[in-house]
């Protein structure tokens, strides 16, 4: 929930700038989503070799886990950070922005993906204590970044005293400014140690392959994921721009994402405690509790998404209203956030199924069901529904929620096959 009040901090500061600010930072969050993905590959192999190095009592194993994670941050968050950099006003261009969009658009990615080792640092380090069961202390952490996160971006957004505006951009000059100041604590209290981990600095030791490969092997492909769930996004949201009501469903389904966001926090908490509880049985070889702990967890995690759908159908007009200031736009966003809260339902069972794969150390799959979803069900129907059929906008949401209802299908059929009982990682 700290992290979901940033980007809505950031919506609303903008909000007063117009819409074409408004459909900027709608945008650029898909983009800065990529970049967040990729930080998945790394820390997803941590949380299940930690979480299972903490089951079976094999200190040598989390402590590897640790320090090899941090070498792969530096290893592939620098080549990251240029690349980002240089494709900001092409990726851009390529969503259709319009010119005004583009204004607001490329200052801020140009000092987002700057933050590139800070962002990934901190999630790192965040699964590192979430995998050994500790997950007090980056809630802690986030509750203070956050809180100088969004002091900072009303500073730079609008300016105080010596301190010019810089708008847009300067939501992204407080973010980095903020994790900066993350990422320094969480390698003070690794480097101090925890009871189950350590993060040990060895200027000059080299990097352990075989390690890295292990991490990389279960990371790899939710990370591969997340990023062509999120590539599909962005041609999602360049084929809304070609039809006639192109910028009002940019700004729209722009806010409908971030508002998206509050009814993920369930899932997102369903999937950590998932993973580390079936992460930690699987370590001890209680394969029959790594089971029951997660069918358990997606049923509960049903019933509360259930009233999760239900309160926003309830409250999507004033939400779209405070986000929107023009009616009619705020109306098509009230739409879409129905729309997108039904989709959410089936994406949450999917992510909750998926931390439980995640503990098993089961990833290899994800990706390529999240290609035929995304790339095939999403992309295909929108094509098909509103560029194809002028089906307008019905079709392009339509695509969304069927994208995800084929996709926990998928997942939970994984899981269920139980092969993960024989995977060694």
């Amino acid at each position: 929930m700290l992290e979901l009040s940033l980007g809505t901090a950031d919506f609303l500061m903008v909000r007063g700038l117009g819409s074409e600010a408004t459909a900027a930072i709608g945008l650029n969050r898909q983009v800065t989503f990529l970049l967040e993905s990729a930080a998945l590959a790394v820390a997803t192999g941590v949380i299940t070799l930690v979480s299972q190095g903490v089951g079976a009592g094999n200190r040598a194993q989390v402590d590897g886990a640790v320090r090899q994670s941090f070498r792969l941050v530096v290893l592939l968050g620098v080549p990251t950070t240029l690349v980002g950099y240089l494709a900001s006003r092409p990726l851009l261009t390529a969503l259709q922005a319009s010119a005004e969009t583009l204004a607001h658009g490329v200052p801020y990615l140009h000092i987002y993906f700057l933050g590139t080792l800070f962002l990934w640092t901190s999630v790192v380090a965040a699964a590192v204590f979430r995998g050994t069961g500790d997950t007090l202390t980056p809630l802690k952490l986030a509750g203070v970044v956050s809180v100088l996160n969004i002091g900072l971006n009303y500073v730079f957004v609008f300016g105080v005293g010596a301190v010019p505006a810089y708008g847009v951009a300067g939501a992204a000059i407080g973010t980095v400014a903020a994790r900066g100041l993350g990422a320094a604590v969480y390698l003070v209290l690794l480097m101090r140690g925890t009871p189950h981990a350590r993060l040990r600095v060895r200027p000059w030791g080299g990097v352990d392959w075989g390690l890295v490969r292990r991490i990389l092997r279960i990371g790899t492909s939710p990370a591969l994921a997340a990023i062509a769930r999120n590539g599909a996004r962005l041609v999602y949201l360049a084929l809304l721009g070609v039809v006639p009501l192109g910028a009002s469903l940019h700004a729209a389904v722009g806010v409908g994402l971030q508002v998206r966001l509050v009814s993920v926090l369930p899932a997102l908490a369903f999937q950590v405690a998932s993973a580390t509880l079936v992460g930690q049985a699987v370590g001890a070889r209680r394969f029959d509790l790594a089971h029951s702990v997660g069918q358990r967890s997606v049923l509960l995690l049903g019933l509360i998404m259930a009233g999760v759908v239900a309160a926003t159908f309830v409250l999507a007009e004033p939400i779209a209203a405070l986000f929107i200031v023009d009616p009619e736009v705020a109306a098509l966003g009230a739409t879409v956030l129905r729309w997108f809260a039904v989709a959410q339902f089936f994406s949450s069972l999917s992510i909750g199924t998926q931390g439980a794969l995640t503990g098993a150390g089961d990833t290899k799959p994800i990706f390529r069901y999240t290609v035929v979803t995304q790339w095939g069900v999403l992309l295909v129907l929108t094509l098909a529904l509103l560029v194809g059929l002028g089906w307008e906008p019905e079709g392009a949401l339509l695509a969304w929620v069927a994208a995800p209802a084929v996709q926990v299908l998928l997942m939970q059929r994984l899981f269920r096959s139980g092969r993960w009982r024989t995977l060694r990682v």
